[in-house]
């Protein structure tokens, strides 16, 4: 019955249960770290392609920046033997919740999680040029808009995890600007965005540092997920 109380108040179900399914595992979820979406695995299906494709040799690194739960590096990692990760939030509470998914997936040997603002603050950990590929799904919905979200996400969902600015790209600027310090040339650096205006936004902000490999959709056919690649000669 208490169950039902909380899931009547509007409480997300996955809060409600504590887990959540992502790509057809389980992964513990709780309030202060975001629940995994639709859209979201469908970047970490994309992703698992890209990184399939990388060519042979040297030990393979990747990172999942704003990680929350740890869903999409621990499925990567399950899904891309001999590939180890750094998994990357400002939020302690998700770093802890993505050490007990990791351990539970198995896989807590190969992910490093990292307690971190900013790319800059994790130069003395990982080293530069070390990454054969990047995913992120940061926070990227308008200031504005968080209000005009459903209600169990705007009043339930950590605002941490959803806010990225008063044009929804603060944390891609940030990212843009600092990832490329730790990118092999010809490394790529996949994306989610909140749609195809944003995507364009995201491609543009990426002009300089990265080149513009593809754009892919989600289920809707919308434009969602960026691909930029550090070009070969740098």
């Amino acid at each position: 019955m208490e169950m039902t109380d909380r899931r009547v108040s509007g409480e997300p179900l996955a809060y409600v249960l504590g887990s959540a399914l992502f790509c057809g595992r389980t992964f513990i979820t709780a309030p202060g770290v975001l629940i995994p979406r639709p859209e979201t695995e469908i970047m970490t299906e994309i992703a698992r392609g890209l990184m399939e494709r990388t060519p042979p040799g040297g030990e393979k690194c990747f990172a999942d920046w704003c990680t929350g739960s740890g869903c999409i590096a621990i499925t990567l990692v399950l899904e891309n033997p001999g590939w180890h990760c750094w998994a990357s939030d400002k939020s302690a509470e998700a770093i802890e919740i993505a050490r007990r998914n990791a351990a539970i997936h198995g896989v807590e040997d190969r992910i490093n999680f990292i307690l971190t603002d900013s790319p800059s603050d994790a130069r003395q950990i990982i080293p530069p040029r070390s990454l054969d590929f990047i995913v992120s799904n940061p926070p990227y919905i308008p200031t504005g808009d968080i209000p005009y979200l459903e209600d169990q996400v705007a009043l339930y969902e950590p605002r941490a995890a959803l806010d990225g600015g008063a044009d929804g790209l603060d944390i891609y600027r940030m990212l843009l600007s600092e990832l490329p310090v730790f990118m092999k040339p010809g490394a790529e650096l996949l994306l989610e965005t909140g749609g195809a205006k944003q995507a364009d936004d995201v491609a543009r902000l990426g002009e300089g540092s990265f080149e513009l490999a593809r754009k892919f959709e989600d289920h809707r056919e919308i434009s969602r997920f960026v691909l930029l690649k550090i070009p070969r000669s740098v």
